[in-house]
């Protein structure tokens, strides 16, 4: 599932950049296995969402410039026809009557 394997990603990335262990650009894109511009594509979407990366050159790593946390919730299950139903309040429409 391509969904959690991203997932997976991103988790690793917050690990790294927590722990000031990312290494440079190129290092932290081919640890994580992917190109330096998807690393910067992702970094920038995170920084959008408020997550307060920099890079450090003394460290040559990115870092946290504040304490934060990743949550990540995905939630996979199965609605049948029957739950749908419930869910949208119990009316079930009845399409073989015709209004004149």
């Amino acid at each position: 599932m391509k969904t959690i394997k991203q997932l997976e990603r991103l988790r690793k990335i917050h690990q790294c950049i927590k722990a000031a262990n990312s290494g440079t650009p190129k290092e932290f894109a081919n640890r994580i296995g992917i190109s330096q511009s998807q690393l910067y594509n992702i970094l920038e979407d995170l920084k959008l969402k408020g997550f307060p990366i920099v890079y450090s050159k003394y460290l040559k790593s990115y870092v946290y410039n504040d304490d934060c946390q990743l949550e990540i919730i995905y939630s996979v299950q199965l609605i049948t026809t029957h739950e749908k139903i419930k869910i949208i309040g119990g009316f079930k429409k009845n399409t073989s009557l015709q209004c004149d």
